[in-house]
């Protein structure tokens, strides 16, 4: 069970977290320009601020709590674009681990010690044979690039189950995919993989959904925190620079923009909010955790690359320039947009999902 984090918790949580991540676009270039790997480094001392366990149970040796915790977190990340995978493989896969009865796996993922991506988007089957259950299949879009072991959903004549498979094993290819921002999303293909059941049939299949949910709000909140440093780099640009012996941003046209991207971003914290405060609620149900989840998504999927675009309208030709900061943060935008489902997507699903909550009242 996680809990809510109580406000002295979530202030110091938050001051860590400012401290940890700043801003270092020369960092990210390098990062790009090595591969889009992960930065192992980086990732221990997220492991070691404890950010990979908040919201594994206290009796799995987590920190128990909630996804408020898991958003400022994510939050300052983005504002400092960080690439590394934190929604990735620091809240899906703790959270789908969790769920399991395991705790090597999960003890490994949460120290840093073991890079784990877990595979959801598929067109997987498992079968049962004498040397246990074997996986046939492909997965894509995973963003754990040089991930050491997956969580592969599969679905089998009871269900959806989730499974483990070791980078390396036989019959499991995986190949790299470049993403806008630089870094690397797999695509597996499995052909007769003897895999492990981590969570068997069918209950793989619903606590994968709530487990893709949490980490939907988890991506929301990254995207809200660049959108965050996007329109503060805007607001700092228009009070600098001049044009005709003022500052550019005295002009009202501009002004308007600038206005614009703000109520953007206004509106993309109200639905991270709101969608926090129903996955907190002991009371809410499954489906109305997925509706929130859907609206924090769909929001922040719309909002981010609209600030992201508009700034970059605002800066000029400087703004297209790879030695000015924004373009990365445009990169990563576009990046994360579209994973977990992009704006038209969680649009419908939120529709869907409205219309299926009213109809078992």
């Amino acid at each position: 069970m996680t809990l809510a984090g109580t406000d002295h918790t979530l202030d110091l949580l938050a001051d860590v977290a400012g401290s940890f991540a700043t801003p270092d676009p020369e960092r990210v270039r390098a990062w790009r320009d090595d591969g889009g790997t992960v930065d192992r480094e980086v990732w221990q001392r997220i492991a070691d601020n404890g950010w990979l366990s908040i919201m594994v149970p206290g009796e799995r040796n987590g920190a128990g709590l909630g996804i408020d915790a898991v958003a400022i977190v994510a939050r300052r990340l983005g504002y400092a674009c960080f690439p590394e995978p934190f929604a990735a493989a620091g809240v899906l896969t703790p959270l789908v681990l969790a769920a399991g009865e395991d705790d090597g796996p999960l003890t490994a993922a949460v120290a840093g010690d073991l890079l784990i991506g877990v595979g959801w988007q598929n067109d997987v089957v498992v079968e049962e044979g004498p040397g246990g259950p074997s996986l046939t299949g492909a997965s894509r879009h995973i963003p754990v690039p040089g991930a050491e072991a997956f969580a592969i959903a599969a679905r089998g004549l009871s269900g959806t189950g989730l499974y483990w498979a070791p980078e390396g094993a036989d019959g499991l290819s995986v190949a790299e995919e470049r993403t806008a921002d630089g870094g690397m999303s797999l695509s597996l293909e499995l052909s007769a993989v003897e895999a492990r059941e981590l969570i068997p049939a069918p209950h793989g299949g619903d606590l994968l959904d709530a487990a893709l949910d949490s980490t939907r709000i988890a991506v929301s909140a990254e995207l809200v925190g660049i959108g965050d440093r996007v329109l503060e780099l805007t607001l700092d640009y228009l009070r600098e620079r001049n044009q005709f012996g003022r500052p550019i941003g005295s002009f009202q046209a501009l002004q308007h923009r600038a206005v614009d991207a703000w109520m953007e971003l206004q509106l993309a914290r109200a639905a991270l909010d709101s969608s926090i405060k129903v996955h907190l609620d002991p009371e809410s149900t499954p489906g109305a955790r997925a509706v929130a989840a859907s609206s924090a998504k769909y929001r922040a999927s719309l909002a981010i690359p609209r600030v992201c675009t508009t700034a970059l309208q605002l800066h000029g030709a400087i703004g297209f320039t790879d030695e000015f900061d924004l373009g990365l943060y445009l990169n990563r935008a576009l990046t994360l947009a579209p994973w977990l489902g992009n704006a038209a997507e969680h649009r419908r699903r939120y529709a869907e999902l409205t219309d299926a909550e009213e109809a078992d009242r």
